[in-house]
């Protein structure tokens, strides 16, 4: 009978282990839904990087935070009392709250910033203090949950530096133009962080020695060369002086002579990043780079340039200029000037603009020595700054330029496509000793080479000075300031017929004791009425202007009269 017992005994304890274990299994696999898990596991999201200038963030991730609820956790009592408060916290209308709240199964009750999301939580203690929620088997009431669930991308200053900064768009994970493409790899998040361990009653993770976490892993943080005041002031003015020469762009820029630095790059063709409307789409398109266009005189200097570098040229030899009217042989038509001279030396060529005279230097040159010299400045090939889908542009080739009339009209502009950017880089080394900078936007390294000799180059930063004295760019002077550069005004092509309309530009420079700069500014398509359309009337009195920012800004000081004597030219 004992022996009956004790099997007895050993049969009990064995049924009540196999029907603990299938218990236990049973839950590990199958939980119920009135089931409590103490371990939860949370996905911590990784944010895009942040575009920032030195004291400016211009682009930057904020987190979005989803706010989910099993509806059956409500005391139906309190519902009223939690979709009053959560709609007020929330921000969410009521009507819809109560909706979503009839669903059986858990729900997305909201999408909040941070900030709500903070607030959010500190109301879920309020509703759990005044028993808004329904305790469990467990005894345990749990309320709604608050999780990572997105990150969106703002700008915090609209239009500013647009269309060169682009946008991200985080619902299509795609970006538009600008340095948010250019550095999307540099930019976009690495790895998403999990955080895995015991939970509260709130459905917080308890951070104790259980707790497992990996750490999300952010894109990198952009740093810009630009100066958001200067940048700000330079948009501002750009904005007025397209409606008042009735142009279709107007673009300028100020790099950092000797670091290639761009310290501004401003469009009056804007748009809002944060809400693109459908007139805004034509503002995306990146101008500097991507609008080609026949420079017209700001090629002088280049060509002037060339001919220094191959000794085809002494700045001080005189040359006929056919009181502005000169009709070679290989020519059917005449070579105009816009103010007559019956002779002027080559460097005089340059301060008053001569077609004349430049094209007849210009057929000393041999085509590989022209074609060799116009690569070597850049032209025909993309200028390296740190924007993506730039156009090169289009330079004869060395077989055109066998010939007398492609050799003329390309030393005054005309049958070659360059881009902005192009010729700032081009017309950089004229003001650094002849040393030319790929320009950059974002503080990264940069690259340089020598595109002419250091003498030739200070030679011809002399002339440039003699335009601002005495030639076509005398708006351009700034008292105590040393201001250098080239007008050009180019009639525009369309359907291969030379109309009525015109781009202008000034290319040039801006000095003083301890700083150097390149600015440039081209109108696109003006149309005001002659003489406004000329670059001095408006390209070269809007660089003015600029050169006064910046000495409002402190970027330039002002030069006594033997400080400024003693600049180089």
């Amino acid at each position: 009978m004992k022996n009956y017992k004790i099997l007895f005994v050993f049969l009990f304890f064995f049924l009540l282990f196999i029907l603990l274990f299938g218990a236990f299994l049973f839950l590990s696999i199958v939980k119920p839904p009135s089931y409590f898990s103490p371990v939860t596991t949370k996905v911590k999201l990784a944010m895009r990087g942040n575009i920032f200038t030195k004291r400016y963030t211009v682009a930057k991730s904020e987190k979005i935070y989803a706010v989910s609820i099993n509806p059956s956790f409500i005391d139906p009592l309190k519902k009223t009392l939690f979709i009053n408060l959560f709609s007020i916290y929330a921000d969410v209308d009521k009507s819809k709250l109560r909706k979503l709240l009839k669903s059986k199964k858990y729900i997305m009750l909201a999408k909040v910033d941070l900030k709500t999301a903070q607030n959010l939580k500190y109301l879920l203690k309020v509703l759990d203090k005044k028993r808004a929620f329904i305790a469990d088997k467990n005894g345990i009431r749990r309320g709604y949950y608050i999780e990572d669930f997105a990150f969106k991308r703002v700008y915090p200053y609209n239009d500013t530096l647009e269309p060169v900064l682009g946008r991200y768009i985080k619902d299509k994970k795609i970006n538009e133009n600008g340095l948010e493409e250019y550095y999307d790899s540099f930019l976009s998040p690495r790895q998403n962080g999990i955080v895995k361990g015991n939970r509260d009653v709130y459905g917080n993770i308890i951070y104790d020695k259980y707790a497992y976490i990996v750490h999300p892993v952010n894109g990198g943080n952009l740093k810009l060369n630009v100066n958001l005041v200067l940048q700000r002031k330079i948009e501002k003015l750009l904005s007025l002086q397209k409606q008042k020469f009735k142009a279709d762009e107007v673009m300028a820029s100020v790099m950092d002579t000797k670091t290639g630095k761009i310290l501004a790059i401003a469009s009056s063709n804007r748009y809002n990043p944060n809400f693109v409307r459908k007139k805004d789409i034509k503002n995306m398109k990146i101008g500097f780079i991507r609008t080609l266009y026949e420079p017209g005189s700001v090629m002088k200097p280049i060509i002037f340039a060339i001919l220094l570098d191959n000794n085809k040229v002494n700045p001080y030899e005189v040359l006929n200029a056919y009181n502005g009217k000169w009709k070679p042989k290989w020519r059917r038509t005449y070579i105009i000037d816009d103010k007559p001279f019956k002779w002027l030396s080559a460097e005089n060529a340059l301060v008053y603009s001569s077609n004349i005279v430049i094209s007849q230097l210009a057929l000393r040159l041999t085509n590989t020595e022209y074609y060799k010299g116009l690569v070597n400045f850049g032209l025909g090939q993309k200028s390296g700054i740190d924007l993506p889908y730039e156009l090169k542009g289009y330079i004869r080739s060395m077989t055109k330029l066998n010939y007398p009339i492609y050799k003329s009209t390309t030393a005054y502009g005309y049958g070659i496509m360059v881009n902005f950017m192009q010729l700032l880089k081009a017309y950089n080394s004229f003001n650094n000793q002849g040393v030319e900078i790929t320009p950059k936007i974002a503080d990264v390294p940069t690259t340089s080479h020598r595109v002419m000799s250091a003498k030739n180059a200070s030679l011809l930063r002399g002339i440039l000075r003699k335009i601002v004295l005495k030639g076509t760019a005398q708006k351009a002077f700034v008292q105590g300031i040393f201001t250098a550069g080239k007008t050009g005004t180019a009639q525009r092509s369309v359907q291969g017929v030379y109309g009525k309309t015109y781009n202008s530009s000034f290319f040039g420079f801006a000095d003083d004791n301890n700083h150097k700069y390149t600015i440039a500014v081209t109108f696109i398509n003006i149309k005001a009425k002659w003489p406004n359309y000329f670059a001095s009337s408006s390209a070269v009195p809007t660089f003015k202007k600029i050169v006064d920012i910046m000495l409002e800004l402190n970027l330039l000081k002002r030069m006594k009269d033997n400080e400024l004597s003693s600049q180089i030219y």
